[in-house]
């Protein structure tokens, strides 16, 4: 693990903000694991027990750090589907701009699509901002059902079949499992999304 400079110590009012910044720059370097509320404390210039008034547990901080990922993934996805008109064009735009997202914040994205972390519901910012992001894909396809070019008569159950083959073709990909090379992802993903979207149409 790359050690980063030892940061300056921050203002009372700074310090929420301050870990979530750390807590991103973590687990964009080293993956989610890696992610301790003490460490970064001492990272911040604190004492623990003052990081721990804000996030008592890990899985408050990455929580917090996840809701602001799945934010920036719906402002991608939402510039990305504005231009597009049909239901279809802008489910499109919404995967590749997801998928441009994942490979720019590999570690991020693996962690948004892994575990749940967020059972007990307690999290609410968390769940907030993925519901945003997901009507980015659950918007377009229910319109297609509605309008008849998806054939699936569930919008809920074409939207996850969306979604999830998606973040699965994307998940094989980060894991070097698909071996794509920097130049072939966009084209691949292209083409991955315009079969699930042919697959609905079927």
């Amino acid at each position: 693990m790359t050690k980063r400079p030892i940061a300056k110590p921050y203002h009372h009012g700074d310090l929420r903000a301050a870990l979530i910044k750390l807590a991103g720059e973590q687990i964009a370097a080293s993956g989610v694991q890696s992610v301790s509320v003490r460490a970064l404390a001492t990272e911040a210039g604190v004492a623990h027990r003052a990081a721990y008034q804000h996030f008592p547990d890990k899985d408050g901080l990455v929580a917090a750090v996840l809701a602001a990922a799945y934010e920036r993934l719906a402002m991608r996805m939402e510039k990305a589907a504005r231009k597009a008109a049909a239901p279809e064009e802008k489910l499109l735009a919404a995967a590749l701009a997801y998928a441009d997202f994942a490979f720019a914040e590999p570690n991020m994205f693996l962690a948004m699509s892994g575990p749940r972390i967020n059972e007990a519901g307690e999290h609410k910012d968390l769940e907030a901002s993925l519901s945003k992001a997901w009507r980015h894909i659950a918007g377009p396809v229910g319109v297609a059902v509605e309008s008849g070019v998806f054939t699936v008569e569930d919008r809920r159950t074409a939207a996850a079949i969306f979604w999830g083959g998606l973040q699965g073709v994307l998940s094989q990909a980060i894991l070097n499992r698909l071996k794509l090379k920097a130049s072939e992802r966009k084209a691949f993903m292209r083409r991955a999304a315009e079969r699930l979207i042919a697959g609905l149409k079927a």
